[in-house]
């Protein structure tokens, strides 16, 4: 029996979207088109290539969306890339899974599918660890190669912060991706190819033999405008030139603040909010009502060099805890390069675990920026952060600091009663771990299909029911992954091959 080949669109083709069309163009009856609004890989330069110029990507040629978040210290920005392999090209490289807990705590909500013991295995096919290689931890022939940055690779402050918190009696972590070795002080494990280079989801999954695929289109330049909906069903999507793209399933993959505010202008999210802007409602949902992220304040501080260094930034981390082995804040210098006024390097403490929620509205109009609000902070937010601080203060007058001449960029007393409190006034940062504003349970099923409609799925940090415990690029990584399996057990169950 011959069966007609099913049209998969996916919108987005960065971190997530990367993934999905390389594994889903696997298989010979599906037609892949993957839409990206930005510019191909080829277009990468120095900026996105070389690890030591990372924080460069954020101001400089790459392509990057900016949105900006309101919080208790003012408007902060809020970047992703926009372009193929998205933030995966413009991140701190950081590949990190959270804790255990983090997706059994998903699973405990009613998804089926997403406990630990399901995702590890995941992780595990998605890297090429060249420090561990095979184990129960790790995996050794994945498409993403990963290795942690060695010490003769780090700055001068990222040596310092490192050595400083080891002489503080802090535990060495080899591997922050194995949860008995926390809390600790360990160095992020990192996705690069064999040449030092940053690897990125396109990179690493969009190769040329893939690409040359005859089922798999990638369209660059791509700006979809809306999600066509007709009798329950996602038919295909509208591009801002006007061009119609039918298909029998369209995938949203445009990150944590495009993929809502897409579902939200094409009349999918809460009804009283897409009525004041006159969209027609084909679904009730709480699209955009469940952000989480990760904030913390970022201290800056200045020493006498030499500065840079090949790692660049967010490379060395304190996984700290303030009770057990809760995962309550990282604390990691960034080495932004050429220094920018007094300040040379942060050191930002970040709390991990938290469940705030913050949102992202539709503007003015529907064409608008989105509004984001950012989650609120816990209650017992100053306390936990207190606990950084006290290592921090540690840090400034230990043997390590006062060897580069570290100090303050600007006067403080972190061990001052209102010292945390005043941070948070001023210094507040996103850590760029937007989640949860599409998430599964309230929006999706654990299959990641939009309640109530059928042909529609999102695959990318929004559909994170909770946020985890550590970076989510490598979680990205994992939940395209894993909705590409379950569509390519759905397609084998129809019978074709």
């Amino acid at each position: 029996m011959s069966h007609k080949a099913r049209h998969i669109v996916i919108v987005g083709g960065g971190t997530s979207g990367s993934v999905l069309a390389a594994r889903l163009s696997e298989v010979s009856s599906l037609t892949i088109t993957l839409l990206e609004v930005g510019p191909d890989d080829d277009t990468y330069g120095a900026d996105v290539l070389d690890p030591a110029r990372a924080a460069d990507a954020w101001s400089g040629a790459t392509p990057i969306a900016v949105n900006v978040m309101a919080t208790r210290s003012g408007q902060i920005p809020m970047l992703q890339g926009r372009l193929i392999g998205g933030t995966s090209a413009v991140n701190g490289l950081a590949t990190l899974r959270g804790l255990p807990a983090d997706y059994d705590a998903w699973a405990a909500s009613g998804l089926d599918g997403w406990a630990w013991e399901d995702v590890a295995n995941t992780f595990v096919a998605a890297e090429r660890d060249m420090d561990f290689g095979s184990s129960p931890l790790h995996g050794d022939s994945g498409p993403l190669s990963v290795r942690r940055w060695r010490r003769e690779e780090l700055s001068h402050a990222q040596r310092s912060y490192y050595d400083a918190m080891i002489d503080a009696g802090e535990a060495v972590v080899h591997d922050v991706n194995d949860p008995s070795q926390l809390p600790g002080i360990g160095v992020f494990p990192v996705t690069l190819d064999d040449e030092g280079r940053r690897l990125t989801t396109s990179r690493a999954y969009l190769t040329p033999d893939v690409r040359a695929r005859d089922n798999l289109t990638i369209r660059i330049d791509a700006e979809v405008a809306a999600i066509v909906v007709q009798d329950g069903r996602a038919t295909g999507v509208t591009l801002a030139s006007g061009e119609y793209i039918a298909a029998d399933e369209v995938i949203l993959a445009a990150g944590a603040i495009s993929s809502p505010t897409l579902l939200m202008r094409s009349g999918i999210g809460p009804s009283d909010q897409l009525s004041d802007h006159g969209i027609k409602v084909h679904a009730d949902l709480p699209v955009g009502a469940t952000m989480s992220d990760h904030l913390g304040p970022g201290i800056p501080y200045r020493h006498d060099g030499p500065r840079g260094g090949l790692a660049g930034p967010a490379q060395v981390v304190l996984v700290g805890a303030s009770n057990g082995v809760d995962v309550d804040y990282h604390a990691f210098p960034i080495a932004p390069g050429p220094s920018d006024g007094d300040t040379d390097f942060l050191v930002a403490v970040f709390l991990m675990r938290s469940s705030g929620r913050g949102s992202v509205r539709l503007g003015a109009t529907p064409d608008a920026e989105p509004v984001i609000t950012a989650p609120p902070l816990p209650a017992d937010a100053e306390e936990r952060l207190r606990h950084g601080f006290t290592r921090l203060a540690a840090w400034e007058k230990s043997r390590s600091a006062q060897e580069i001449g570290c100090q303050p960029a600007e006067s403080h007393d972190l061990m001052a009663p209102d010292a945390v409190s005043q941070a948070l006034e001023r210094l507040t940062l996103s850590y760029y771990h937007m989640t949860g504003t599409c998430p599964m349970g309230p929006v999706l099923d654990a299959e990641c299909r939009v309640h109530g409609l059928e042909g529609l799925r999102v695959a990318d940090a929004s559909i994170m029911p909770s946020i985890p415990s550590g970076n989510t690029y490598l979680g990205c990584v994992m939940i395209a992954e894993r909705v590409a399996q379950k569509m390519m057990a759905e397609e084998a169950a129809r019978g074709i091959r």
